[in-house]
This record gives structure tokens, C-alpha cells and sequence, in this order.
């Protein structure tokens, strides 16, 4: 599986060892709660090496007491500014208005 499939891992780990949490400490948490997790899928999702479930992103951002998006990481726009579930990103420009074009007949071929 590629690293790119799994965006939360860091920050799930980042939380729990703010709150001075084991991976077991975490883990039966969120089997009280109702989120079949074992020490070993854990280590995987922290690692990168296997992605998280909706549900499971759900049951961590609950045990965690963060929002959903507080897991993802924070990314940014080309210009420097931060881009996020907030944001409105245009992807095209409108065109000017511009003026009609002139309704002039195209040139007639030479006679013989």
C-alpha cells in the first residue's frame, strides 16, 4: 500500500502522546466505545502502513476529543494560504465579457 492512502496516522499518534497515552491505553478506549481496534491495527494506521475507515476516523476524533478535520493535515495553495474544508477554491475564471463579433459578410472569390 502506498503512504499517500493514509494522511491521518501522524496526527492520530501526535494526539496520543499529547495525552501521555500508550497504543493500549488508546486502543481500549475505542473498544469502549464500540471500535473494534487491536494494538497491531494501531501501530499500522500510526505507521502509515495500512489506511483508517471513516468510521474509524470518526471513533478516533470522539476518543481524542479533536474534530474530524483536526486529524487531517493542514494543507496549503500554491500562494502560501492555507487550504481547508472552509475554503472556497475557484477552479476557472470566468471570462470577460467581450464585445460580439462584427457581423461583416467574408470576402467573395474573383470573378472571370
Amino acid at each position: 500500500m502506498h503512504r499517500d492512502g493514509n494522511v491521518i496516522g501522524p496526527n492520530v499518534a501526535k494526539y496520543r502522546y499529547q495525552r501521555n497515552w500508550t497504543q493500549d491505553d488508546l486502543v481500549g478506549k475505542l473498544q469502549l466505545v464500540g471500535c473494534y481496534m487491536t494494538r497491531d491495527m494501531l501501530a499500522n494506521i500510526e505507521t502509515q502502513r495500512c489506511s483508517a475507515t471513516d468510521k474509524q476516523i470518526e471513533f478516533f476524533a470522539h476518543v481524542l476529543g479533536v474534530e474530524e478535520r483536526d486529524l487531517f493535515p493542514i494543507k496549503r495553495h500554491f500562494n502560501g494560504q492555507v487550504v481547508g474544508l472552509n475554503m472556497e477554491i475557484t477552479t476557472r475564471r470566468r471570462r470577460p465579457k467581450r464585445r460580439p463579433r462584427s457581423r461583416v459578410p467574408l470576402a467573395q472569390p474573383a470573378k472571370k
